[in-house]
């Protein structure tokens, strides 16, 4: 006797068939050894670190130090007998290069007499023998007379880190308002001068003093510590700019603002975890040379949920045609491989399923946009599909895939600047305030990982600093 499968068997042995026929789900590609990424090598950067350094407060120092009003009463009999006051101003600070230009205005007031000849008479006291005669100006009732008063302070600094000047009254004295007395052959507005020029010469040496007080050796050590200190630069890791040597620029002055430049010579280094490298010692000086930035690679990290929500985006409900029968992505998903990328693509359509694709990251610096030319179907999706469904075996679906699946770079790296300018922004203190401008950020290669993709770039800038000290 013969056995005959029964109907219900017969439906669900064919209805098997059919679904394994319209099913394709081939094995996950295996992942392959792990790329082995070349380390940062650094180039020597040059970094010229501005710093602004407001002196006013030693200018007002010096201006303190001193009396703000001079008077003198001297009367002999004989000759030229005078009183004066003489009240200055604050100073007015100005500059360039390396010379600070002080001004201020002072106003005086005088009271004199001449007596030609002196004598004894019948005895008696020492007097003028003839007539004297008088004169007063900017005294009394009347308003005082004007003066300005300027002096020159040429800036160095010596091989000690300490500030020196030489402060000198230039021009001489100048009268606004003159008094145009004249006794004896003698101008009493350039007596008058003379009188003051002793008290006005210390103030300039009170200037010299104060400024000598100054000493930027603290200040270039805290620059260079800040230097030497590690920065958290996100999910980069830690960033050092690994000081090697320093130098110092000219001075120039804005008013009472000194601004020069603080050379480093440095090798920067970059860890994914902190090194905590030991500080170097501040060297000596070394002969200026002016620098254009720095130059530095940094590793980027992207993750790959985020370049595949990129990518599906542009490919997600993306159709391909072959043979009459339709290809749908219905999802994708990036993860790598080695070497490689894979991609994960989910589709509906004539066939539904999943098949795997695998290729190299690729950049292309004129369109900032990350692809993969090489992309095509994983061996082992290739041996289901030639099985399951042999139409889907054509270069029309890989090509759809591969054009679409693209992520341009441009605000990845906009937004990593950005980030990295705000994390060196961020490491400052009460005096030392750096400020970071990435120039350039060039994307030099691209290593896929097994978690994430490593994007190597070159970075160049300027970094500057604003030191209140």
């Amino acid at each position: 006797m013969k056995f005959a499968p029964k109907p219900l068997l017969t439906a669900l042995l064919l209805s098997l068939m059919l679904y394994s026929c319209s099913v394709v789900k081939p094995p996950a590609p295996a992942a392959l050894s792990a790329e082995d990424i070349p380390k940062l090598v650094q180039p020597v950067s040059n970094i010229e670190v501005p710093v602004s350094v407001d002196l006013k407060s030693y200018f007002v120092q010096a201006e303190n130090s001193v009396p703000a009003k001079y008077t003198d009463n001297q009367q002999p009999c004989e000759g030229l007998r005078y009183a004066y006051t003489f009240t200055r101003s604050p100073f007015n600070i100005t500059g360039s290069s390396n010379v600070v230009n002080l001004k201020f205005v002072g106003s005086y007031g005088i009271s004199a007499s001449y007596c030609a000849k002196c004598g004894t008479l019948f005895g008696g006291d020492n007097k003028c023998l003839v007539p004297t005669v008088s004169a007063q100006c900017g005294w009394g009732t009347e308003p005082p007379r004007k003066m300005e008063i300027s002096y020159q302070s040429t800036f160095s600094i010596s091989p000690d880190f300490h500030l020196s000047s030489k402060t000198v009254l230039y021009p001489a004295p100048k009268p606004i308002d003159r008094c145009n007395i004249l006794m004896g052959n003698i101008d009493v507005t350039n007596k008058l001068i003379e009188y003051v020029s002793g008290p006005l010469n210390d103030l300039g040496k009170q200037v010299d003093a104060k400024i000598a007080g100054y000493n930027i050796r603290p200040m270039v050590e805290q620059v260079w510590k800040n230097m030497a200190s590690e920065v958290k630069i996100g999910d980069v890791g830690y960033l050092s700019i690994n000081p090697q040597t320093v130098r110092l620029s000219k001075f120039s002055l804005n008013g009472s603002v000194l601004n020069f430049s603080v050379g480093l010579s440095a090798k920067p280094i970059v860890t994914t975890t902190s090194a905590n490298l030991p500080l170097k010692p501040l060297p000596n000086l070394t002969n200026y040379a002016p620098a254009n930035g720095f130059s530095i690679y940094l590793d980027l990290l992207e993750n790959y949920n985020h370049l595949t929500d990129v990518v599906n985006k542009q490919i997600v409900g993306q159709s391909a045609q072959v043979a009459g029968k339709d290809f749908i992505v219905d999802n994708t998903k990036i993860y790598g491989i080695g070497k490689q990328i894979a991609m994960q693509v989910d589709f509906k359509g004539s066939n539904t399923g999943t098949v795997y694709l695998v290729g190299t990251p690729t950049y292309n610096a004129t369109t900032h946009e990350l692809s993969f030319p090489d992309l095509t179907f994983d061996l082992q999706t290739k041996a289901w599909i030639l099985k399951a469904a042999k139409w889907m075996f054509n270069a029309k679906i890989t090509d759809m895939i591969r054009q679409k699946a693209t992520y341009n770079l441009s605000q990845f790296i906009a937004d990593s600047k950005t980030r990295i300018q705000s994390e060196i922004a961020g490491n400052s203190n009460k005096n030392i305030r750096p400020d970071l401008a990435i120039r350039d950020m060039d994307i030099m290669a691209i290593y896929p990982t097994s978690e994430k993709l490593i994007i190597r770039t070159l970075s160049s800038g300027q970094l500057r600093v604003k030191a209140v000290m």
